[in-house]
């Protein structure tokens, strides 16, 4: 059984196991090796950067350190190749640190006297600076930083997250760019956009929508990750999810069900070929991922008699190669979600040698070895893919997340896995990206040092442990905050779900109707001690980010999230005090409802395109309409 954060905790602090030692830096994600030693390093006035004048990169890490120091000590210190007798050095080694094949390891060392970061890689470098970053916003006292030895690597050579981008909400270019840069402090290097019908192609102008993205906005992203050692890696829908492309009468004749490209038609890969050649060249990572899931309905339109000659597994993978095939010309290495191939296995031999399976689940199992070792077992590659339970929610599920993130990194990492793609998915096109930091971020701590199994120590304690010495270190380094009530915040927020006024804090709670929803509620609900705990979550939330140092916009949608949640009880409130004769409540609530609305269109424009937006706000609109008509 898998326990919820505040059980598990709960548990931990009534046994005493047998746990391992951590140390007591704030630090995400928890490097390998780390020695204190006694004292600390001061950040003076006549304290230099120094780096090798002949590698860029190195400049970009050192730029990003003095600004930070800048921000957080107060002290500008300029950048130099020049040496000097108190600095901060970057330096390259000629022997690679991590005792891995892929790099990406270094060495910091924190003396009275000095600072330096070793690493044999640019990546190396950068990631040793993100790390002294944050003993600088996290582990600072007065102007000092801890003395330490911290010698690091990612076991995942790929820790990635997705945004999907075709449910509802497409993403400013700006807002793309935030992304890249608040992930990268946290070691995560690669992105991909989940893209269905949003790309602007010049050969089928009339799919995409007119804030769709762009080709040229792709490679210019592309340019500005890499100085931040994220891949952006290219994505096509290409066989299921396809209803809007296939809606339009144009395409309509290439449908095998109202949501499916049809495998049978030579237009089907026509078609595919044309997109490709303007997708696929805008992308420079070689890895692309074709997707190709849920693709139920095969042999239903004029595949029927293929699927009857050689069944659903061989018309799949028939089409995976075909698609693989058009994409060799390009250079690249196809990506595709596993849960076809898990369910016919015959699929699975038939697959590209090459192609790299992406295994998904979003529920908190204690094992996911069953996702992952059908692939393993034929030798290919995968990336697990857990994700961060935003969907249709108010606020994300952090009790299911927390523990599919973890679990499943963990099972990959113990089947040999190349990384992790951790996901964000819109299914109703409502939801924010910028609610979900703390679970991508908790992905990335996951995959840079995956919680390894433990003959000795239950597997939930383990996981425990290293949680809850991420929730103390998340608001630190994160908003450089001196305290970790933000994170006791958003985990009672997200548990609030199990109280029945809620309603499971989904997004289909905020357009029901408060008199009939009310009516059957359980017997005995209390709205007033439901009130009290939202009340006093935004609070804290409030607070947080007045005390904020660094991302505190990113607080507004944490708050927002619990004026819904607040909004939620008032309707139950109204419903109550209409019941017993007194209707005045419910006319105020259409008010409330038209100021959530004012305001989630605010918050939606600081990430998002217009695009969609127009629908969202009319569910508001008829909800008020709806409420003031009671």
């Amino acid at each position: 059984m898998i326990l919820s954060i505040a059980a598990s905790l709960a548990l931990l602090g009534a046994r005493p196991p047998k746990r391992p030692i951590l140390h007591p830096m704030m630090l995400v994600p928890t490097p390998q090796h780390v020695i204190r030693a006694k004292g600390g390093f001061n950040l003076t006035a006549d304290t230099n950067i120094v780096f090798n004048d002949a590698a860029p990169d190195d400049r970009f890490a050192a730029e990003q350190l003095m600004e930070e120091i800048l921000t957080d000590v107060g002290v500008r210190i300029e950048p130099t190749a020049e040496k000097s007798r108190r600095a901060i050095s970057l330096v390259r080694t000629d022997t690679e640190i991590a005792p891995t094949e892929f790099g990406q390891g270094y060495r910091l060392t924190v003396t009275p006297t000095k600072v330096t970061i070793a690493a044999h890689s640019s990546e190396g470098i950068f990631y040793g600076v993100q790390t002294l970053k944050q003993l600088i916003r996290a582990n600072l006292t007065k102007n000092s930083i801890p003395a330490c030895t911290i010698t690091d690597w990612p076991t995942l050579k790929y820790r990635g997250w997705q945004d999907d981008i075709s449910r509802g909400p497409i993403p400013t270019y700006g807002f793309l760019m935030k992304q890249v840069r608040i992930l990268s402090e946290f070691k995560v290097n690669m992105l991909t956009l989940y893209t269905e019908h949003v790309f602007k192609l010049k050969k089928h102008p009339t799919i995409a929508p007119s804030d769709g993205i762009t080709a040229e906005e792709i490679a210019e992203l592309s340019s500005y990750a890499r100085q931040y050692h994220v891949e952006v890696v290219g994505n096509f829908q290409s066989f299921g999810h396809f209803r809007n492309i296939l809606k339009l009468p144009e395409y309509s004749d290439l449908a095998e069900t109202p949501s499916v490209l049809s495998p049978a038609l030579d237009e089907s890969y026509k078609f595919l070929g044309d997109v490709y050649s303007e997708v696929a060249p805008a992308y420079t990572s070689k890895l692309f991922n074709i997707n190709c899931d849920e693709v139920s309905g095969l042999g239903n339109g004029p595949s029927k008699e293929l699927v009857q000659k050689i069944g659903v597994g061989g018309v799949y993978a028939r089409h995976i190669n075909r698609v693989t095939n058009l994409l060799r010309k390009y250079g690249k290495t196809p990506m595709m979600w596993g849960d076809i191939a898990l369910n016919y296995p015959d699929i699975v031999p038939q697959l590209p040698k090459d192609l790299i399976v992406l295994p998904w689940a979003y529920d908190g199992r204690a094992s996911f070895d069953n996702q992952i070792q059908p692939f393993t077992k034929f030798g290919l590659q995968f990336m697990v893919c857990p994700g961060v339970s935003c969907w249709n929610e108010i606020w994300p599920n952090l009790d299911n997340a927390t523990v599919n993130i973890s679990n499943f990194v963990r099972d990959g990492a113990k089947n040999g896995a190349i990384g992790c793609l951790n996901t964000a998915w819109d299914d109703d096109g409502l939801n924010f990206f910028n609610d979900n930091w703390f679970e991508f971020i908790w992905g990335a701590e996951c995959s840079w040092k995956p919680i390894i199994p433990s003959k000795r120590i239950d597997p939930d304690v383990l996981r425990i442990d290293r949680f809850q010495q991420y929730c103390k270190a998340f608001p630190g380094v994160f908003y450089g905050l001196k305290d970790a009530g933000f994170s006791e915040a958003i985990i009672k927020l997200s548990q609030q779900r199990t109280n029945a006024i809620s309603g499971g804090l989904r997004n289909s709670a905020i357009w029901r109707d408060p008199v009939t929803t009310f009516a059957k509620l359980p017997a005995g609900t209390q709205v007033q001690p439901y009130m009290n705990d939202i009340l006093a979550i935004s609070f804290t939330l409030r607070d947080a980010k007045a005390k904020a140092i660094h991302n505190a916009p990113t607080l507004d949608y944490a708050i927002y999230a619990t004026r819904i949640a607040k909004y939620l009880g008032d309707s139950m409130a109204a419903a109550a005090a209409a019941q017993a004769g007194n209707r005045t409540p419910l006319k105020t609530l259409s008010g409330e409802v038209i100021e959530l609305r004012d305001w989630y269109s605010d918050l939606w424009q600081r990430e998002n395109r217009p695009w969609w937006l127009e629908r969202n706000i009319a569910k508001f609109d008829d909800l008020a309409s709806r409420v003031q008509k009671l």
